[in-house]
């Protein structure tokens, strides 16, 4: 997916600022500082799986400076100092309330942007919503029985969103079950 541009941005690693979002228990933001990138981990103590207790130990354990922080990404929050060359975030976006404050806010503040999340090629009673630019919003138990869990997107209503909250799409790619 990323190609040469990904090992572009990292080549000057020790200029490279990166924020992580979503971080869990902060393994890519430990990778790419001993790469050598200055990395900012958020992630949110109330939701994260283990209070954000894993990250903490890591960076114990592994004498790091990634910052660390906690941030209810479903508040008005606000970012760090930046600005950053990528930002990470990497199956958030449908845990997000408004995922369109957040994207909008990161477009202002980082050069690029990594981003996974589920989308949906049909809705619950199998209308093809792929090419139609719309989410969809789910129950409290719809999708694997997380409550957290608010939106999912059509792969055009990706794309827009995208484009309405201010990032170029350079490169995309679909995996795992691409017919059903």
């Amino acid at each position: 997916l990323l190609g040469d541009r990904f090992f572009d941005l990292l080549a000057g690693a020790k200029q490279t600022s990166i924020l992580d979002i979503g971080c869990g228990d902060g393994d890519l933001a430990f990778f790419l500082e001993s790469l050598g990138c200055r990395v900012i981990a958020i992630d949110y103590l109330a939701t994260n799986h283990n209070r954000m207790r894993g990250v903490h130990k890591l960076k114990e354990a592994l004498n790091s400076k990634v910052e660390i922080l906690s941030a209810d990404l479903d508040s008005r929050f606000e970012l760090p100092e930046g600005p950053f060359d990528l930002v990470i975030v990497l199956g958030l976006l449908y845990h997000l309330k408004n995922p369109y404050y957040l994207l909008e806010l990161l477009a202002r503040h980082a050069r690029f942007c990594l981003l996974s999340t589920r989308i949906a090629r049909l809705t619950p009673d199998g209308i093809n919503i792929r090419s139609t630019p719309v989410a969809y919003l789910l129950g409290p138990d719809q999708l694997n029985q997380d409550e957290t869990n608010y939106w999912i997107f059509s792969e055009a209503g990706l794309k827009r969103l995208f484009y309405r909250t201010g990032w170029e799409i350079c490169n995309y790619i679909s995996v795992g079950d691409t017919n059903g």
